[in-house]
Parts: C-alpha cells; sequence; structure tokens
C-alpha cells in the first residue's frame, strides 16, 4: 500500500437522524486526507429518512445508502462496506451512529494498518461519552465463556502501543480490504448484537490478526448489558442470538460450560428486570430463549419493534 490509504467509514443508523447527523459531523473533523463517509438508513420511517438526508445535504465527503427495510445492524453494516470497498477504500472504519470519532482516530489507525499487514480488524479503545471512563481496549472472546459478563473479560492495563487482542466491540472497528474479500460480510441472521463477536472469530480462523490500537479512541452513548437498560427488542436479540453465536462455534466441550452459564445468565436477568418493575422486559427474554431454542435467527417478531 503505498501513500496514505483511503479510508471509508460506515455509519449504520434507524430512525436516529440526529445521532446519524452529529456523528458524520464529528467525521468532517477528521484529520485524514483520504477518507469519506456512508451513512447506511436501514429503512428508517419517512420523517426520520427525511430528517437524515437534510441534515446531511452539505455534510463534507458523506453520502447516504437508503435501504428499503430494515435489515438491522448486519445488514446496514454489510451494505456500507460493499459501498465504500466499491468506492475504491482500503480500509472501512464501522462506526456506531451514537458515537464520536476524535479527529485523529483514522490518522492513527491508518499508521497501524501500514505496519501491520497481517492485521485485518483494528480498533480504538471505547470510551463512555457522559463520564469519558474507559469501557474497552479489547475483549477476550472465549467461545465456552460468551455468557459471562463482557466485563469480566476484557482487556485490561494502560498500553500504549497496539497489541493483538481476540475480539473487540462492535461500536468501532475498522476491517481491511483483505480482510472482507477473504472472511466475507457481516453474518446478517444475527440481526444485530453478536455478529461483530462473530466476525471476529470468522477473522481469527482465516488467519488474520485483531489489533487494538489505544492511541485512538471514540466515545459511545449507547451502552447496554443483560444487567440493565434493555429494550424488549435488546433483550429478545441478545437471548436468541447467543445460543446462536454457539452453535457456529462452539465444539462438545465448550457447550458444557455454554449451556448452564446461558441459562443462569437469563435467569438472573429476569430476575433483577422482575424485582426491578422491569417486568415488560420478561416476555421478550422469554421470547428470545424460545427462538434460540428453535435454532429461529434472521428478523425478529415485527411487534417488538417500537423506534424512537
Amino acid at each position: 500500500m503505498s501513500g496514505a490509504p483511503t479510508i471509508g467509514v460506515v455509519v449504520p443508523t434507524w430512525n436516529r437522524p440526529e445521532e446519524a447527523a452529529a456523528c458524520a459531523a464529528a467525521l468532517a473533523r477528521a484529520d485524514h486526507p483520504r477518507r469519506f463517509t456512508v451513512v447506511v438508513d436501514s429503512g428508517s420511517r419517512p420523517p426520520a429518512r427525511a430528517a437524515l438526508a437534510a441534515a446531511l445535504a452539505d455534510a463534507d465527503r458523506t453520502s447516504i445508502v437508503a435501504l428499503d427495510e430494515n435489515r438491522g445492524f448486519a445488514g446496514a453494516v454489510n451494505a456500507g462496506l460493499r459501498e465504500a470497498f466499491g468506492r475504491g477504500a482500503d480500509a472501512v472504519l464501522v462506526l456506531n451512529d451514537d458515537a464520536t470519532a476524535a479527529p485523529d482516530v483514522l490518522t492513527t489507525l491508518a499508521a497501524v494498518l501500514r505496519s501491520r499487514p497481517d492485521a485485518g480488524i483494528l480498533a480504538p479503545r471505547v470510551l463512555d461519552e457522559p463520564s469519558g471512563r474507559e469501557v474497552s481496549r479489547g475483549e477476550r472472546v472465549v467461545v465456552p465463556l460468551l455468557c459471562l459478563p463482557r466485563t469480566w473479560l476484557r482487556v485490561r492495563g494502560a498500553a500504549a502501543r497496539p497489541y493483538d487482542v481476540t475480539g473487540v466491540l462492535g461500536v468501532a472497528f475498522l476491517v481491511t480490504r483483505a480482510c472482507w474479500e477473504a472472511v466475507g460480510p457481516l453474518a446478517e441472521p444475527f440481526f444485530a448484537y453478536y455478529e461483530e463477536v462473530d466476525y471476529c472469530l470468522r477473522a481469527r480462523a482465516a488467519g488474520f490478526r485483531i489489533v487494538v490500537v489505544p492511541a485512538a479512541s471514540v466515545r459511545h452513548a449507547g451502552f447496554r448489558g443483560f444487567a440493565g437498560g434493555f429494550t424488549p427488542l435488546a433483550a429478545y436479540l441478545k437471548a436468541r442470538n447467543l445460543p446462536l453465536l454457539a452453535r457456529r462455534h462452539a465444539g462438545v466441550l465448550d457447550w458444557l460450560v455454554f449451556a448452564p452459564t446461558y441459562a443462569a445468565l437469563v435467569l438472573a436477568s429476569a430476575l433483577g428486570y422482575a424485582l426491578r418493575g422491569g417486568a415488560g422486559i420478561l416476555p421478550a427474554l422469554a421470547r428470545g430463549v424460545a427462538d434460540a431454542l428453535r435454532a429461529r435467527s434472521g428478523p425478529p417478531p415485527a411487534a417488538l419493534f417500537h423506534p424512537n
């Protein structure tokens, strides 16, 4: 790769024009000279789609890909990756619409990209938007331990130089062209949640390294986990998709650990929501577990969609 690489940025969004516009505005301040942004509207309602188009009408080096239906995070990202790589990007940063990239993120990632041809995925540190505290500087992805709280398995320390990890958050991760061509798109059966874990496992299986670049950072405002902050849609998808992930990657011995920890996770979550008055989450959790047992994947039930 000669000269500065061309980096595309893909921002998937659904009925959140203000967040997507703010994300794109931060990217417009990026100091990397060869960049462009693709905002993928995944079947938003007409008012939200019109608001997004108006907000991005004069945005610097930003275009919109409008999908006819909501294809979830995975489908929207895939549409954006195809567009960005089709436009000649050497690598593409996938960025949540409620994340804010520092101006030097692309330049910092690009410098490491040139020095690590074995890397298929690179990621910045992820910070919490309100507090500024560090949320993730890489994940330890161990198949039988997928149901343990992710905070227990996160990489710790204060390393300043790039280092290898086994997984990263889906909030912000850069995919190289070589990785995209070898590994392919994100798995759309997940729709949303855990598709980035699946992609990291697939990239590693294909021989690519996953590298965290601590000098680069993004802020993210939308963290949700089993312990709190769920919507019914998120509760359903997370309960359903963990077994989907295990079916793709777990061996027989892995299931001996995964199955009881999955059951414990769901039961603890249900109890916690019931005690806190969040009983509305319980039917979604139950339906997610039922669909997981039936090996159902793809778009969630329409009744769970409640856009803002």
